[in-house]
């Protein structure tokens, strides 16, 4: 099987996981920028190229898990923008994600936008179509920073998180893709110590893997997963830790079968939890007793609400439910567990119909 991913921040310890999570309760960010309780919803626009757009399975990029993950909090949220894209698996389609688009291209644009959908939050990712050349990428850092100052210009409230770019498939145009991503954060950081709402988030530990890019531009639906659990992290203050279902490492799997498929964030997901004795079980430390959230990543093809029976260390098992998509479009669903400080082991086996299990994402229940 495989080991973790270098994308989820867990340590290994004889083959049980132990949790990077703050205690239940405790501050982690000083700002949240998409909060729990809002008299309005929390405008979000995310701004970029095709990998914004939707070039991968679902055809919403990282906004697909990414609004899947803030509803699952409730969180009050309204993506923006004047495109729409993405699957039934994203409900709020609006974006500015624009295919084959530079950062000068954006640059053009960009004032328009906000003027007209008037965002609380951006999240940007974009630079890869400037990668194809000496000249553009030389030139890319420069033009984000100008995109950057032109984002806060206009609308200076709003909180932007500037992403790092995924790597390219070929060896001269990735140089320039890790010579670009490398500026971004001291760029960021100069320009937040001068009062700048900006922000830096590096999305790339999502694509290590050769099986999270779908091509040699574009990553998969089950990376872009990896990915929307790191800008959750950013926009909400809350870090998440995903285990993977099918990976040895982070589960114990009985009379369930593992199948590989693209969708799921580590390239595989468990299958066939459909008997009594079903059990996908968790094993996994975190620092403090108390109340967490598991967010399940589930696939449903049957055409109805389907679930998961959900209990931890032996005690009373609480249902997960999953809407139906399809086998190949995921879903979110969160529960609510009490855990222990230390060693804690959860355990999914079959509810009502048939749901496959991609990964689970765990972080004390928030609270802000």
């Amino acid at each position: 099987m495989r080991g973790v991913l270098r994308a989820v921040p867990v340590a290994l310890v004889s083959s049980v996981v132990a949790l990077g999570l703050s205690s239940p309760g405790e501050s982690v960010a000083p700002t949240v920028a998409v909060p729990l309780v809002r008299a309005a919803p929390t405008k979000v626009m995310a701004i970029g190229d095709s990998i914004t757009a939707g070039a991968d399975a679902a055809q919403g990029g990282y906004r697909t898990d990414l609004w899947q993950l803030l509803r699952a909090d409730g969180r009050p949220v309204d993506f923006v923008g004047s495109m729409s894209s993405g699957s039934a698996a994203l409900a709020d389609k609006d974006n500015e994600g624009h295919g084959g688009w530079t950062i000068e291209m954006i640059q053009g644009s960009v004032v328009g936008w906000l003027n007209t959908y008037q965002p609380d939050v951006v999240t940007l990712m974009i630079g890869t179509n400037d990668m194809h050349t000496d000249e553009a990428s030389g030139a890319a850092p420069g033009r984000l920073s100008g995109l950057l100052d032109t984002i806060a210009q206009t609308l200076p409230n709003t909180q932007t998180f500037v992403s790092s770019i995924p790597p390219i498939n070929d060896e001269l145009k990735d140089a320039h893709v890790e010579a670009f991503n490398a500026t971004i954060p001291a760029m960021v950081a100069t320009k937040a110590a001068a009062g700048t709402k900006v922000t830096f988030v590096d999305t790339n530990p999502a694509f290590s893997n050769p099986f999270d890019m779908a091509d040699a531009l574009h990553p998969t639906y089950g990376a872009l997963s990896k990915a929307a659990g790191i800008w959750y992290g950013a926009l909400t203050g809350q870090p998440l830790v995903r285990l993977e279902a099918e990976q040895a490492a982070n589960a114990t799997l009985t009379h369930v079968q593992t199948g590989r498929i693209t969708s799921a964030s580590g390239g595989g997901k468990a299958r066939y939890i459909d008997f009594a004795d079903s059990v996908v079980a968790f094993t996994f430390q975190v620092p403090a007793a108390g109340t967490y959230r598991i967010r399940a990543r589930g696939a449903n093809g049957i055409g109805t609400n389907c679930s998961h029976q959900v209990a931890a260390n032996g005690g009373v098992a609480s249902p997960v439910v999953y809407p139906s998509y399809s086998w190949d479009l995921l879903s979110v669903a969160a529960v609510d567990v009490q855990l222990k400080a230390g060693q804690n082991v959860v355990r999914f086996s079959k509810g009502d119909c048939y749901t496959e299990l991609d990964a689970i994402d765990v972080s004390p229940v928030p609270t802000a």
